[in-house]
């Protein structure tokens, strides 16, 4: 038995219609992994860029503690030293070594 030329043509037209419908979802689901993906590179770019702020913060908030406890230090080594004990002592409480004159101004 021969085929006609009639069902050769609908058989051609059957497996077009069915190579299109596959090309289109093949073509779909490319369009939607690529839409993904690029929404993610989208999002991990905003959060690395909220996390470089985050970092350059945290930077000068380390830079002005550093700051401070150099200054403190300072001050600590200040404090500990004797003359500022004697500075103390002799002008806040009053108080002379022994062998020293005290001389009281009356006011």
């Amino acid at each position: 038995m021969r085929t006609s030329y009639v069902d050769n043509r609908k058989g051609n037209r059957k497996a077009a219609a069915q190579t299109f419908f596959l090309r289109l979802f093949v073509g779909v689901v490319s369009v939607i992994i690529l839409a993904l993906c690029i929404s993610s590179f989208l999002s991990q770019q905003q959060e690395f860029s909220r996390l470089q702020a985050e970092r350059r913060q945290l930077q000068r908030e380390r830079d002005q503690l550093l700051e401070k406890y150099e200054e403190l230090r300072g001050l600590n080594e200040l404090v500990d030293s004797r003359d500022y004990i004697e500075r103390v002592a002799r002008e806040y409480l009053g108080m002379v070594r022994p062998g020293d004159i005290l001389i009281q101004a009356e006011e």
